[in-house]
């Protein structure tokens, strides 16, 4: 099997604009949207690959770079590209500072434009709640790492069942949107946002879900009272 290629459908291309729309803004109202923790979640999530001396690291729906620039500054030597389907998002992260040491590619997570067997390691934040076939994401990051390669991801989940349900989800779905009006003048972008973090999969169905795909040795680790997750799996050597 070679290079998957295909064009993005009309889902893709709706999420697509919104994101050109919010790029410039996007890595405020994360901070926002995670009370500040949002650095540690990023560090975590390449920490979880355990990345070896020279790997080729790849992130999706990279958006602004987070997870690619971390993965460069934990590991010198790694060589790390960067795809996401949003070009503003795309040309936020080539301007920072250190861009031009990643090589950035517009392109879709369900058709993954790599071969077989590329990379040593994949992250991925925000991505799974994006995409219309989650099945599909996660068959095409395994045929394009390496037998033996990880995967780590950083995701939303619903609130657990319990006491902080009602508050978590009143800030997620009334407090979000009000403060992404604030900052980027986007609020419909936020509300949709908010919207699928509160309809996404639990934490369990996700690790399943990367069992069906074929992964092994998977994983998560929950953080503000079960409403975030880091994954981690690995391709069978």
């Amino acid at each position: 099997m070679t290079t998957h290629q295909a064009a993005v459908d009309s889902h893709g291309a709706t999420v697509a604009e919104m994101f050109d729309q919010i790029a410039d803004r996007y890595d405020l109202m994360n901070l926002v949207m995670t009370w500040g923790q949002e650095p540690r979640f990023i560090r975590d999530t390449v920490a979880a690959l355990k990345l070896g001396p020279t790997p080729k690291v790849l992130d999706i729906a990279t958006g602004t770079g987070d997870l690619a620039f971390e993965a460069a500054n934990q590991r010198y030597g790694a060589e790390v590209h960067g795809l996401d389907i949003s070009n503003e998002m795309l040309e936020v992260a080539r301007r920072r500072p250190g861009g031009q040491n990643i090589t950035w590619l517009t392109g879709d997570a369900m058709a993954l434009p790599y071969e077989d067997d590329t990379f040593d390691a994949i992250t991925h934040g925000y991505l799974l709640r994006n995409v219309t076939d989650i099945a599909a994401t996660l068959k095409e990051q395994y045929r394009v790492l390496k037998p033996g390669g990880m995967m780590s991801c950083l995701e939303m989940s619903p609130a657990p069942r319990d006491v902080i349900k009602p508050f978590s989800t009143a800030y997620i779905k009334y407090i979000v949107p009000r403060l992404a009006n604030a900052i980027t003048q986007n609020p419909d972008a936020y509300e949709y946002l908010s919207r699928t973090s509160r309809a996404f999969h639990t934490a369990d169905r996700v690790e399943h879900m990367m069992q069906e795909a074929g992964f092994v040795a998977t994983g998560y680790r929950s953080y503000m009272f079960g409403t975030m997750a880091i994954h981690w799996a690995q391709k069978p050597a």
